[in-house]
């Protein structure tokens, strides 16, 4: 997982008044060349979660690899309570829809992948 997402780098915007108004989360990562990515993740979260799950959706199958950069803004108002940073993950969707027309035993389930882990560290966050 973590070879999708060779950089991941984390940008606190702050205002004219010092305090935090959103993080922006940079990604580059190297995958199939005919890719089409999407991302989410970006909005409100529920106040129990305490890393932010950012997704990367990739369809390419090509055998030659590019890279693709994917940016996130998570706006200060939408950070949930227990939130401590983000986790950033990659996922085919060729692969999902496989296991979709197939038995799910077949395919090896990645839900339990770390990707890669970026923390808030600001001491303007509760």
């Amino acid at each position: 997982m973590e070879k999708y997402v060779p950089y991941v780098n984390l940008e606190t915007v702050k205002g004219k008044n010092g305090k935090i108004e959103k993080f922006i989360v940079r990604t580059v990562s190297y995958l199939p060349k005919d890719s089409t990515v999407t991302k989410t993740g970006e909005g409100e979260v529920a106040d129990n979660v305490y890393y932010r799950p950012l997704t990367i959706t990739y369809n390419g199958t090509s055998d030659e690899f590019d890279y693709f950069g994917v940016d996130f803004t998570v706006e200060r108002k939408d950070v949930g309570l227990l939130e401590r940073g983000v986790r950033v993950m990659v996922k085919s969707a060729v692969v999902e829809a496989r296991a979709m027309a197939t038995d799910s035993s077949e395919m090896k389930d990645t839900e339990g992948d770390p990707g890669v882990v970026i923390e808030y560290e600001d001491e303007d966050l509760p």
